[in-house]
């Protein structure tokens, strides 16, 4: 049967965007079907839809999984939950009386994976967009199948079997120069370096410029410079799109096999966004 909605290439690295369908409404388990296949094929989904609530959001976001829970305690972030959802970041440089009401408010962030410092990272993260900046404040993508198949042989055996340390605190990614300084932070989490996906069965990279801090059970220097040349191949214009976000934009995207990095704004302008994850089934495996 022909699928009820249309699709369209956002680039030629990943990317599409859905038409004709709209996702404020309850969907048949037909067209979630169809839509799970494209998300699969093209690793990020656009779709626009004016005044989206919360509610809509996450009904949307259920038909992708389980609707993942944010690992900080409400009364540890920053958001007022009285007028929001538990499930819910808002990504915003947004201040009240001198403080961020969201979470990551300012500046670039370079390419990395959410939640890729946990046990079990989630697999899906939507994204909406209530105001953006006039310039800057993008979202580039990078596609970690593309990326890992253009590793040269070498490397790919020199990963084969190994794992890499993620590590949440951004600011000290810089003591990833011993294990040690790593592994005294609370928040990280080996995975392999390369992974199998669930649902393709490719193997995607899974290591990110910002989070990872080093291959284990390789010398420290080697290490550098296996990770220096994996980010620069990920990162590579031809394996990257670039979404330049309009109010009413959503975006879903698989955290198994794309990383994303933002690019820098004014803060003189808003930028607001709320976003919801989907949990995984399971961990990923090499």
């Amino acid at each position: 049967m022909p699928k009820s909605f249309d699709i369209r290439p956002l680039g030629p690295a990943l990317g599409a965007e859905i038409l004709g369908l709209d996702i404020s409404k309850p969907l048949d388990n037909e067209t979630i079907q169809d839509l799970y296949d494209a998300w699969s094929d093209n690793i990020v989904l656009l779709f626009n839809k004016k005044d989206m609530t919360q509610v809509e959001q996450l009904r949307f976001a259920s038909c992708f999984g389980k609707i993942g829970e944010r690992p900080k305690p409400k009364e540890a972030r920053p958001e007022d939950y009285s007028k929001l959802d538990a499930a819910f970041m808002l990504v915003t440089n947004i201040r009240e009386n001198g403080k961020p009401i969201g979470t990551l408010p300012d500046g670039e962030m370079m390419f990395h994976h959410d939640t890729i410092y946990k046990p079990r990272p989630h697999i899906g993260t939507l994204l909406y967009a209530i105001e953006v900046p006039s310039v800057g404040g993008n979202t580039k993508f990078t596609n970690l199948y593309k990326a890992y198949d253009a590793l040269p042989i070498e490397i790919k055996q020199k990963i084969e079997g190994r794992k890499a340390l993620h590590l949440y605190d951004y600011d000290r990614i810089s003591e990833r120069n011993t294990a040690e300084g790593a592994g005294a932070l609370l928040e990280n989490y080996a995975h392999p370096v390369a992974i199998t996906h669930p649902r393709s069965g490719r193997k995607a990279l899974y290591v990110n410029r910002l989070m990872t801090a080093e291959i284990q059970g390789v010398p420290h220097e080697e290490s550098e410079d296996i990770l220096s040349l994996m980010f620069d191949i990920a990162e590579r214009p031809e394996h990257v799109y670039e979404h330049i976000w309009t109010p009413g934009d959503l975006l879903l995207w698989d955290n198994f096999c794309s990383s994303h990095a933002r690019t820098n704004f004014s803060n003189g302008e808003v930028r607001l966004l709320r976003r919801c994850q989907v949990e995984a089934e399971s961990a990923p495996e090499a």
